[in-house]
Formats: structure tokens, C-alpha cells, sequence
């Protein structure tokens, strides 16, 4: 007879059964993604030897080209079904630069699946229907005897890199024992998987509140691959699909029949105003939008023509009643504090008889409305900052007076759109549980608000659409890469890319970069040299440490992190030891001041706060909202932004670092304040800060005793995340990055979750 071999690897608490694919921790299956898989089984058959990037990427994704962020992904997923910790490896390392290599020791179980055959199928046989429970039989005396002999012999295993068949033998021997106890092991991981599949998954599926299982993947089509198209709204009937387009950083709205294919122009570009919130009426005649800004609702018919303005100084987000009749949208007024204020207002159709059914003022705030399939109250997210947290809820507003009331509680970061399935059995939500992570879908059941997980992945969701009256949606669907680029400082065109992932950084005494990063699975703090060498991870945590700030003499580094739960200022030493907290009631954007003593920041309500960096009790500066607080050089001025009441628009203030009436108030020339930070020149005389003009971001140098600003770096369609000078002015580095949006169509959304809670 001939052996046919079954390979069965071990480690740690972990089984690998590469014939069944699928892996077991202490006999019990684990839910694994097909890549996750591969790339674990791809990491175990070659333990002890690094594995390149390509060589995983080659073998994970072969014939499919996709970018090096997949793989970080499917790593960061693996540890953390592993529970690994990619600081201080039990299973992965990361090799810099290299790749990644398994450091558990594998040990390499070989079974013949010929001669285990017939035993497998008589263990199935003893098993109940799943009508009468789906209970196992008590195991024989004989069976419990040979299970425990094989519990206690070593022989089972062949140790790597031993590969030597399994040769037969007469009578009941060492090696015939370990090789039956190895078989009913292998026939109870078998029934656990049948198990599991059968009922376990769905006794297993997670409330409100938590997370179910990924179960199958949304049939999707992609409709555009520019990766300009970022807003988009399906017809009731599912035959139309209107969507934005950039086109030389000129924004449109298109209409696709989706039965033809074809594409028309409906609302042409009008300079570079920003087109957004688009949405159908439920007939299908007519297609909102908002425009510009401030914001101005407009509605127009679904073939194109003269837009009708019906609303001004409104948010993106806004819908339409059930019957077409009225409108709920939200507006933000700045108060003379500069602090927001927001409202959850109606209006008819026409734009007209506005009338408010709940205010709050921040850090409360109310984003993506929606009706109810009766129209009788609208649904809308509602979250808090305060005390530097961030949790999303859901609440339900009558329509006709305004009560409140909760209908879930906010385990999400942010929620950023909602659609109702056609039977309206349920909402599908874009949304994402931390800061760190990305927009995926979610299913929340109605009344009930059970919240399942649809998608998962390093795609993301931004906008969604669902058509009413036919199993069909639309999204979009997003990514975006990430890098650090560094240069001379007289010289930033001449910049060039050094590290990929890196968010927000600061640059040290010393010449060194200290930046956060996703590269070990979590956002953790890293420094390395200005090349990119000498990568070393500092902190190692579940939550987020982010936005660091290093003190002048090099010795602590002042950052973010939300590990208590809420996001406050830490502190700790260079090389990442001995942490302290430093605030207790929220805290962000730190800057330390020049002697070291003291780090300035904003609470959670954008007020201008200080601390002093061996702890202690805070201090308010000034009453008003002042963001994104930059310390002078000299130690004598704090420069901030701040929104005025009149007409919404920020300025830059320059306070005396002790607080009071500003020194300066500096409106800006152009374009918008691309909110990343607020940097000074060396000599005290003039602030450098990021700005979105004409569709492209720019660094902009503004003296400030006045002056036309200066240009010193222009992006084009990149994103500026970050930028800053070394300590002696000679380099500058910047964090910049490439948004990727494009329109898809989901077919058949409501059965691929109909089974969800």
C-alpha cells in the first residue's frame, strides 16, 4: 500500500493542518482569512529562515501585483490572531528591510492518510445527528487508553529537519501507539471544524457592541479605476449611478447608466469648489448635492441642467424624508469663543420654513442624518470628546419635537455615512472602531441595533449608497500609502523618499526622526536616522502613541496616547523607557517650550492649556479655542489657529506665551489650512504651515509683520500629513501621501448579510 503523507505542524499552543487549511489553537479552529493563511503557512515551512517581502508577496498573491501595505496588513492580522507582539516576537520577526521570520519552534507531524481513512470515517460514525444535539459519543475504554498513551509519547513528533517516513511495524508499538493517538486527534480537530461550522459560528456571532465574523466577501464591481471618483449616490431602481470626478483638479458630477455603461457630464466644473453629499430623491427625479464652501445644498435633475440652490451654510452630510417632502441636514456655527456649536434642523423640500430639533455645542457632535423608513424621526451619530474620548452613538430624534432618545451605545470612533437595506430590516454603516483603524461596513439590525462587522481588509469604505427598491448598492472604496521624504532645507525640491507608513514625526536634537508608524501592527512611536537606518520601535502598545514632540536637550519625548482609554499627553525617555502621564482631563498637539519645562497642548475642546513635563497641575492660558499651538523659538510667543464668529474662516494668533489679548492676527491670503501643524523660522520672524489651494497642498512661509506669502514646497495631489525642520534648519523632512477613491457597485448586498444578527 502507499503511503499518502500528511503534513501537520505544531508550535506553541497552535496546530497547522495544511491538507484541511486550517489551524487549531489547543484543538479548537481559529478563523482565518485564505491570505492570512497562506502567509502564516508560507512563514511555518520555512521557519528559521527569513522570508523576503517579495518572496511572501510572490507566493501569497502570485500573477496579482499589489502593494507591499497588503502584506503589512495580513502580518498585522496574523499577529494578532497569534497574539503576538511584534516588539517582542514569540512567532514573527521582522527583519528590516528584508522581511519576516518564524522563531517558534515548528515540529512537523507526518500521517498516512491511507491507512488513517477508514479510522476517521468510524469516528465520524459515532457521532449523534445534529436533530438529536449534535453530541459526541462517549470514546471507548479502548479509545481513552490510546488517547492518553498518545497524550504522553514523544515519538509522535519528528522534529525539523527530519523528514523520514513513517515505517510500519507489527504488534502494538511506541510508534503504532503515537501514530493512532495522532489520528483520533486529527479526527476530533476534523468534527470540531463540522462543529463549529455547523452551529458554533452563529452561537458565537457578537452583539452590540462587539464584532462577528467575517463570513462572505461582497460580490463587488469596480465602475472606475482613476482614483479621483469620492462621492456617490445609487438611483431607487438601481439603473443609475451618479458619482464625482476629478479631472485636472476640477470637480464634476457624472451620471453612469449602468445597463449601457455609458458616462454624461450632469453638473459641469465651476473652478475648483468641492463637490460632496450627493444623494437621490426617493422618486428618482431629481439628484441633491452640496457645494462650496460654505457649504450650499442644490438639487438638479437626474438628466442634467440648472442646478436650484435650496440651503446655505450646511455640513456634507444631509437626506431626504421617505416621501420627498422634507429635508434634515446639520449646521455648525462658530460661537464668539470660537468654540462649534451644532444643530439637527429640518426643512421642506424647497429649502424653506428651517426649523431646529436639537443643538449641541462641542465637544459634542452630530454627523451623517438619516430618516426613518417611516419618516417620523431621524437617526443620526453622536459623539463626545470630552475628557479625550471619542465614543460615536446613535440616537433617534422625533421629527415632529425634537425628544432624544439612545439607540446604541458608542463602540465606534467615527461613523461617516449610513443606508438603509431595502427591506429596511437594517442600517449598513461606514464606519471604524478606532482612531488607528479604517472605515469598513457594519450592519446594525433595527430596533434592535445588533452591529455585525461585513468587511475587513486594507480596503476601506468611504461613502455608500443603497438603492430602495432592488439589491444593489454603491460605495467607495479607498486606500492610501504614506511616506517620509527628506532633504536639504534651502533645497526641499530636492527631497527624496526614505520610509513608507509614517504618519506624524518630529525631528531630535541629535539629527534623528522620531515618527509614528503602523509598521508593527498598532500606531507606535519609532526613531531612526534621517536615511532611514537604525529603525527602532519605543513603544509597544495595543492602543494609539502618536504626535510626538522632543524636548530641546534631547532627553524625553512628550506624546499622545489613548492606552487609559482617552487620548492625553505622555512623556518618557529617549529610548522609550519610563513613561508618565501627564494629563488627566484630554490632551493633544503637544509643544514644548524652549527650556524645556513646560508643554503646551490643547484639551479636548480645543482650549490652550500647560503642563509642566514633570507633572503637575495644569494651566489655562486663554478662554478662547486656539489650535495647533507652535512655541517661538525664543520662547516668547505661542502662534495658533482660531475660527472667526462672523464668517467661520480661520486666522492665525500670535499670543504672548504667558496668554492673553493676541499680538497678531494673521487671516490667510489663500486657500485653507491644511491642519497638520504650525511651524516657526529660526530667527522668531515668520511661520511656515500647510495649505490646500487650487485642488494641490502647498508649504507656505507668511512673515508675521505682514508680507505676500512665500511658496517654499508645492504637492500637486499629494497630501501633506507632516513636515518639520531639524533642530540646525540645515534639512527638512515631510510625510506625504497619495489618496486613492474609486466607485464601485455591490450586487446582492442584502443576501450576503441576511444571515448577520
Amino acid at each position: 500500500m502507499s503511503l499518502l503523507i500528511n503534513h501537520f505542524y505544531r508550535f506553541g499552543e497552535f496546530s497547522l493542518d495544511t491538507d484541511q487549511r486550517i489551524l487549531l489553537r489547543e484543538g479548537k479552529p481559529v478563523s482565518l482569512a485564505p491570505k492570512v493563511f497562506d502567509t502564516l503557512f508560507t512563514l511555518v515551512e520555512n521557519a528559521g529562515r527569513i522570508v523576503s517581502k517579495e518572496e511572501l508577496m510572490n507566493r501569497v498573491w502570485p500573477d496579482t501585483f499589489v502593494e507591499e501595505a497588503n502584506l503589512t496588513y495580513t502580518i498585522q492580522q496574523l499577529r494578532k490572531t497569534l497574539g503576538d507582539d511584534a516588539r517582542h516576537p514569540v512567532y514573527i520577526e521582522t527583519v528590516p528591510k528584508r522581511g519576516y521570520r518564524f522563531i517558534a519552534s515548528v515540529d512537523e507531524v507526518l500521517l498516512d492518510k491511507g491507512s488513517i481513512n477508514d479510522q476517521v470515517n468510524r469516528r465520524f460514525e459515532t457521532t449523534e445527528s445534529a436533530v438529536a444535539g449534535e453530541r459526541l459519543l462517549e470514546p471507548s475504554k479502548e479509545q481513552r487508553a490510546v488517547e492518553l498513551a498518545s497524550e504522553s509519547e514523544p515519538d509522535a513528533i519528528i522534529n525539523r529537519p527530519n523528514t523520514a517516513t513513517i515505517a510500519g511495524s507489527t504488534g502494538i508499538n511506541k510508534r503504532m501507539v503515537a501514530t493512532v493517538g495522532i489520528v483520533i486527534i486529527l479526527a476530533g480537530a476534523a468534527l470540531a471544524v463540522w462543529q463549529y461550522a455547523k452551529g458554533s459560528s452563529s452561537a458565537s456571532s457578537h452583539r452590540t457592541g462587539t464584532t462577528a465574523s467575517i463570513v462572505s466577501p461582497l460580490n463587488v464591481e469596480k465602475l472606475t479605476a482613476s482614483g479621483t471618483g469620492r462621492f456617490v449616490a445609487i438611483s431607487p431602481d438601481g439603473r443609475y449611478i451618479a458619482y464625482t470626478q476629478v479631472v485636472e483638479k476640477k470637480r464634476s458630477i457624472w451620471l453612469r447608466q449602468l445597463r449601457t455603461n455609458t458616462n454624461i457630464e450632469i453638473v459641469p466644473p465651476t473652478g475648483n469648489e468641492h463637490i460632496q453629499g450627493l444623494q437621490f430623491s426617493n422618486s428618482g427625479e431629481y439628484l441633491y448635492f452640496v457645494k462650496g464652501y460654505p457649504s450650499t445644498l442644490y438639487r438638479v435633475s437626474s438628466l442634467g441642467g440648472v442646478p436650484t440652490k435650496l440651503l446655505e451654510n450646511l455640513e456634507e452630510k444631509f437626506a431626504v424624508s421617505p416621501d420627498d417632502s422634507q429635508i434634515t441636514f446639520i449646521r455648525t456655527l462658530i460661537k464668539s469663543d470660537g468654540q462649534r456649536e451644532q444643530s439637527l434642523l429640518i426643512a421642506n423640500d424647497d429649502g424653506k420654513q428651517e426649523r431646529v430639533l436639537l443643538t449641541t455645542a462641542h465637544p459634542d457632535t452630530l454627523n451623517v442624518p438619516i430618516w426613518s423608513p417611516d419618516g417620523a424621526s431621524i437617526i443620526c451619530a453622536y459623539f463626545s470628546t470630552a475628557s479625550g474620548t471619542h465614543g460615536a452613538n446613535l440616537i433617534e430624534v422625533r421629527a415632529v419635537d425634537g425628544v432624544k432618545k439612545e439607540l446604541h451605545s458608542g463602540s465606534f470612533f467615527s461613523i461617516s455615512k449610513m443606508a438603509w437595506l431595502p427591506d429596511k430590516s437594517a442600517l449598513i454603516m461606514s464606519a471604524r472602531k478606532t482612531h488607528e483603524g479604517e472605515n469598513q461596513l457594519w450592519r446594525a439590525s433595527y430596533p434592535g441595533m445588533e452591529v455585525s462587522q461585513i468587511t475587513e481588509g486594507v480596503t476601506y469604505y468611504i461613502d455608500l449608497s443603497i438603492a430602495s427598491s432592488v439589491d444593489k448598492a454603491a460605495a467607495t472604496q479607498g486606500n492610501h500609502t504614506t511616506h517620509i521624504w527628506v532633504g536639504p532645507g534651502k533645497e526641499p525640491e530636492t527631497i527624496r523618499k526614505i520610509l513608507q507608513g509614517a504618519i506624524y514625526f518630529c525631528w531630535a536634537p541629535n539629527g534623528q526622526l522620531v515618527y509614528s508608524s503602523k509598521a508593527a501592527g498598532n500606531v507606535d512611536l519609532w526613531v531612526m536616522q534621517p536615511d532611514g537606518g537604525g529603525q527602532k520601535q519605543l513603544t509597544t502598545n495595543p492602543e494609539m502613541d502618536g504626535t510626538p514632540a522632543v524636548t530641546r536637550d534631547g532627553r524625553y519625548i512628550v506624546f499622545v496616547s489613548n492606552r487609559t482609554g482617552a487620548y492625553e499627553l505622555w512623556r518618557m525617555n529617549m529610548d522609550g523607557s519610563g513613561p508618565i502621564q501627564l494629563t488627566k482631563s484630554g490632551g493633544i498637539r503637544p509643544s514644548i517650550s524652549p527650556d524645556g519645562k513646560w508643554v503646551f497642548y490643547n484639551s479636548s475642546d480645543w482650549r490652550l492649556w500647560k503642563v509642566p513635563i514633570d507633572g503637575g497641575e495644569p494651566v489655562r492660558l486663554v478662554e478662547h479655542v486656539a489650535q495647533y499651538p507652535s512655541i517661538s523659538p525664543d520662547g516668547r510667543m505661542i502662534a495658533c489657529m482660531q475660527r472667526t464668529e462672523h464668517d467661520n474662516k480661520l486666522s492665525i494668533l500670535v499670543l504672548p506665551v504667558e496668554g492673553g489679548p493676541p499680538l497678531k492676527r494673521i487671516e490667510f491670503a489663500q486657500g485653507g489650512f491644511r491642519g497638520v501643524r504650525i511651524s516657526w523660522t529660526a530667527d522668531n520672524k515668520a511661520l511656515i504651515f500647510g495649505i490646500d489651494r487650487s485642488g494641490a497642498t502647498a508649504l507656505i512661509k507668511q512673515r508675521i509683520d505682514g508680507g505676500a506669502p512665500e511658496e517654499l514646497m508645492n504637492f500637486d495631489e499629494d497630501e501633506l500629513f507632516d513636515f518639520g525642520y531639524s533642530a540646525d534648519g540645515r534639512s527638512i523632512a515631510v510625510t506625504r501621501g497619495e489618496w486613492q477613491h474609486d466607485i464601485v457597485l455591490i450586487h446582492d448586498l442584502l443576501a450576503s448579510v441576511k444571515n448577520r444578527p
